[in-house]
């Protein structure tokens, strides 16, 4: 029998990059005729990329923000995969096929801190599914979670022993199961899932993902403001808008 693997974090890895703050620029700038900034006397180029940005988020001139690409591997549960392909437009996605290869025994439970955002609150409404509120000690989900688990990936190996097609024998996993998946976006379309999935207090249109997602997406953002710091910060200094 297999044995099961727990974990309660997230892998979120860069893989690849292309474009930087300039690049998106220059996309900008040759709507102009000119691929190559003007500076004035005393302006640098960092400063003059961060104006023509500036201009375009504020007024939501977006495609220049196309130019360029990220590709991550994310390797997270299923459940906040079928959250995360939801995000269509300007997303490529690769997941491993559990139709090609044994899935592995590695499954989510919930650390010690999400147990603080996990009640329902006296208002609660589907519309609006933000959960707060410590869940007693006693209620805490490994133990329950670690036998349904075991049970689930017991007859996965029962029916991948005796020659199941892989495609079908893997009905009987749950979505707690980690999956990895390569997955390439452009600037824009990453402002535009970060702008949903994260929960953020300078957002001037707030959103309440569920808590494991914006623990996945914040990731994404620390290295989103690491390829392309110009454009994150005045993103962020223009409420997350997406442009």
């Amino acid at each position: 029998m297999s044995e099961i693997q727990l974990k309660s974090d997230f892998d979120v890895e860069l893989i690849q990059h292309t474009g930087d703050d300039l690049m998106i620029a220059k996309a900008a700038w040759v709507s102009t005729g000119n691929e190559e900034p003007k500076l004035r006397d005393g302006q640098t180029l960092e400063n003059c990329v961060e104006g023509v940005l500036k201009f375009l988020i504020k007024h939501r001139h977006g495609t220049p923000f196309e130019h360029g690409s990220i590709t991550l591997r994310v390797n997270i549960p299923v459940f906040l995969w079928r959250e995360w392909h939801r995000q269509r437009i300007g997303f490529s996605y690769n997941e491993q096929s559990g139709r090609y290869q044994k899935l592995a025994p590695v499954f989510y439970v919930p650390p010690d801190e999400r147990y603080e955002h996990c009640v329902k609150p006296p208002e609660w409404k589907p519309s609006k599914p933000g959960f707060r509120g410590l869940l007693p000690a006693a209620m805490k989900a490994e133990a329950t979670l670690r036998s349904a688990y075991k049970d689930a990936y017991s007859a996965y190996d029962y029916y991948m022993a005796r020659g199941f097609d892989n495609g079908l024998a893997r009905i009987v996993l749950p979505v707690g199961i980690y999956s990895a998946c390569y997955v390439t976006c452009n600037p824009r379309s990453l402002m535009s899932f970060l702008s949903l999935r994260v929960d953020s207090e300078d957002a001037t249109i707030p959103s309440h993902p569920q808590w494991e997602m914006h623990k996945v997406a914040s990731q994404v953002e620390e290295v989103f403001s690491r390829l392309w710091p110009i454009t994150h910060r005045l993103w962020v200094g223009n409420g997350r808008v997406a442009p």
